[in-house]
């Protein structure tokens, strides 16, 4: 057991340390913050849905209000190539200024050719997250491939740093510039599609798939898992998912801003809507007869309620702690079918607002969804999730109040 733990502990490592994942992962999580402001003006403009006593906007006003989230998630493929060019350069420790930009040249080249004269911005926004990954990625492979081979020019050391840095760029530039120019222009003559619409049909599948109960309750319990091991399981899979997650609560927002139904379910706000037991834990520990657990209910209580679990995940410690390990994994996985369920049978409506994720719950289940349902709901996984730590906590006091009762005893 011991092997396989520590095997299971030194992929999870590997994984949260491969220099493309972590890239696709910082650089996204990045510019998340740019996300929850878009969605703040998203949410004013949702504001008479809200309150019946709010006006109706006109549409030049609902416009104006609206311009801010437009252009963050209209953009968000832009934004998304540069931050991930950034890091990933960093682990080369490449120019930190040049890489981005090249990415930046190409993406716009790949996503927005311009045909008779008019450029068509569908894929700089979220849409294009997924070739703003694959160009970023091998944008600073080739920078660093090329720099390797010193295919660059060089110019004598008596030219200021920032002069030589930009002539270093300039053979990389035209190449891998007018290398993705002449890939566009093979996609469009044999698929009759922009190369961002062809990964998009190639990766539909894995799209399609992502949507389904079993995907998004095996992602919670790989996520609840690696964290039992020590490992912060987000940050491990994040460099697989959170393209996916965000491409996701990119539609369901541009869906809702147009008046449409929202369609999907797995998004980032779904996937932080089963945080409950940040109430759980604390309360109940409250509630123990152990004098450990009961300070580490008072010290943890206020971090919960701005869903902060860090004082609880290692100050009880639920890591390499079976007895709290069970439910944690369980309550987890639990709950994402229990919300996969309400949102695809329509028993609550699906995400439409990235809002940030330390908004009290059950505020943040109704801001993300705009759907007082998301409440009752929160209450439902409230009780599943007490139902499920009650026996484990009361086991787990037990062995505490053991444990201070011998020591007070010697």
């Amino acid at each position: 057991m011991k092997k396989l733990q520590d095997k299971l502990i030194e992929v999870g490592n590997k994984l949260a340390t491969q220099r493309h994942l972590q890239s696709i992962s910082f650089g996204l999580m990045a510019i998340m913050p740019l996300t929850i402001f878009g969605s703040i003006f998203q949410l004013i403009s949702a504001l008479p849905d809200i309150f019946p006593f709010i006006p109706s906007y006109s549409e030049t006003i609902k416009d104006a209000i609206l311009f801010p989230y437009n252009m963050v998630f209209g953009l968000f493929g832009v934004i998304a190539v540069c931050a991930i060019a950034y890091y990933h350069a960093r682990t080369y420790k490449l120019d930190l200024l040049q890489a981005p930009i090249v990415s930046l040249l190409s993406f716009i080249v790949l996503a927005a050719p311009i045909v008779d004269n008019n450029m068509d911005a569908t894929y700089l926004g979220s849409q294009g997250i997924f070739l703003a990954i694959f160009v970023a990625l091998v944008t600073v492979e080739i920078m660093q491939l090329l720099k390797r081979r010193n295919i660059q020019i060089k110019l004598p050391d008596s030219v200021p740093p920032a002069v030589a840095a930009s002539f270093d760029a300039i053979i990389p530039m035209c190449l891998i510039v007018a290398g993705f120019y002449g890939l566009s222009l093979l996609c469009q003559n044999f698929t009759g599609m922009l190369l961002p619409s062809w990964i998009v049909s190639l990766l539909t599948p894995a799209i399609q798939g992502s949507e389904s109960l079993w995907f998004c309750m095996l992602m919670a319990f790989i996520i609840a898992f690696l964290q039992f091991l020590g490992v912060h399981g987000f940050n491990v899979v994040s460099g697989i998912i959170l393209p996916l997650l965000i491409a996701n609560t990119g539609a369901n927002a541009a869906a809702y801003a147009a008046g449409e139904t929202a369609t999907k379910i797995f998004t980032l706000p779904m996937f932080q809507m089963s945080g409950v037991f940040c109430y759980i834990i604390p309360l109940l520990f409250l509630k123990c007869k152990s004098e450990r657990l009961r300070s580490m209910g008072k010290i943890s209580i206020v971090p919960a309620i701005f869903n902060i679990a860090e004082p609880i995940q290692y100050g009880a410690p639920i890591m390499f702690n079976p007895i709290l390990g069970i439910p944690w994994i369980a309550f987890y996985t639990i709950n994402m079918g229990i919300i996969w369920c309400c949102m695809n049978f329509g028993i609550m409506g699906k995400a439409v607002i990235a809002a940030s994720s330390n908004i009290p719950m059950p505020f943040f289940q109704y801001l993300c969804t705009l759907d007082w349902r998301a409440v009752l709901i929160f209450v439902v996984m409230f009780i599943v999730s007490g139902l499920i730590w009650y026996p484990f906590i009361k086991v787990y006091d037990k062995k505490c109040l053991d444990e201070e009762n011998n020591l007070q005893a010697e």
